[in-house]
């Protein structure tokens, strides 16, 4: 498993300097076109091209990963390339890094290292689930989230454009309408959620690919890497409509979040992977998936990232689940929405009415 985890987190490493050395690359080079004298100007740029190899070589490196270990690991470990892209950042581009950024990678540091301690040499086997059983599972969950996205945004064109004008008229002056305000950033939380889960998936494509031609035909290690590119171009795009309507930290942490979550979601639930057997262990686990996940997320975005997205997802939940929440919980997140309301429209209720208000949430 450790041999997993180390490529896992060179592979994540190699995607992220990759990009970080072409970017660089293209602040002396003009906009990338098909012209020959352009692209050849890219070709002799040896920062360029170590840069494109590095990305390459950190995807194969991924496919590798996902061929040897289960993808609950591989999924959370990949987003620690954050963590090295940071420590790059700050000994090659000579960027500073705050303390709490420090403290976040040592955070998602021991939890790749809780991830390594918590396996068992029976997780690199093949899960002896039927192939078909877990095809349908894999497959259900996926279709589960494009009948999601398909849903939310053919029907949020209509209601964006047709319930929320975007301007008033106040006084002779055009001022934004804050309930589309509103829809708008939720709408750009709930698309970094998508893109996140289409990344997840993408990750658990790749390793049903290799699950199922263990069991079946190798034929399907190209269908499996053909459904992954799908999910992460879904994913992309729709990443770039969240990042269009709503602040950029918070769409990236949403999109880590979910990406993680969804990938440890698949490999338990659709392909069979297995908890380690003791207690201890099991405890190790769930404290490692949590210290990446807060590693990373602090490192997306820094604390004020982390309060900004909670209060997003605060406003996106409905009314009837804040009766599924105890009474201390609901009752918080009900001032939150209050406040958030009143904040996007200049006024709202005192005091006396909004503490009154809250006896009836639950």
């Amino acid at each position: 498993m450790w041999f997993a985890i180390i490529i896992t987190v060179l592979a994540a490493s190699g995607n992220n300097i990759g990009k970080v050395l072409q970017k660089q690359a293209t602040r002396t080079l003009p906009r990338l076109n098909l012209n020959r004298s352009t692209i050849m100007l890219y070709l002799r740029s040896g920062l360029w091209v170590t840069g494109m190899l590095t990305d390459l070589a950190g995807a194969l490196l991924m496919i590798v990963a996902f061929a040897h270990a289960p993808v609950s690991v591989v999924q959370p470990v990949s987003a620690v390339g954050l963590v090295v892209l940071l420590i790059f950042s700050h000994f090659y581009l000579k960027e500073r890094l705050q303390w709490h950024e420090w403290v976040a990678a040592a955070v998602a540091f021991v939890g790749v290292l809780g991830l390594g301690a918590s396996a068992e040499p029976s997780h690199l086997d093949h899960p002896t689930a039927s192939p078909w059983r877990v095809l349908a599972a894999f497959a259900a969950m996926v279709a589960l989230l494009l009948c999601e996205v398909w849903w939310r945004h053919s029907g949020s064109h209509h209601h964006h454009h047709h319930h929320h004008p975007t301007v008033l008229i106040n006084g002779g002056k055009t001022t934004p309408n804050p309930a589309h305000a509103a829809a708008l950033a939720a709408d750009a939380v709930l698309c970094g959620l998508e893109a996140g889960a289409c990344f997840g998936f993408s990750a658990a494509a790749c390793r049903t690919g290799f699950i199922l031609a263990a069991r079946l035909s190798v034929l399907w290690v190209p269908l499996g890497l053909g459904a992954s590119v799908a999910l992460t171009s879904t994913g992309f795009l729709l990443q770039t409509r969240g990042l269009k309507a709503g602040n950029t930290v918070v769409v990236c942490v949403a999109a880590a979040t979910s990406s993680m979550i969804t990938g440890v979601a698949a490999g338990l639930l659709a392909l069979g992977e297995a908890l380690p057997t003791g207690h201890g262990m099991k405890v190790v686990r769930l404290g490692s998936w949590l210290c990446i996940l807060l590693g990373v997320t602090c490192l997306a975005g820094g604390t004020e990232a982390l309060a900004a997205t909670a209060r997003a997802l605060v406003a996106c939940m409905p009314p009837w689940a804040l009766r599924l929440l105890p009474r201390g919980w609901a009752v918080t997140v009900h001032r939150l929405q209050k406040s958030k309301a009143k904040g996007g429209s200049g006024g709202g209720l005192g005091e006396e009415e909004e503490l009154g208000g809250d006896h009836d949430v639950v």
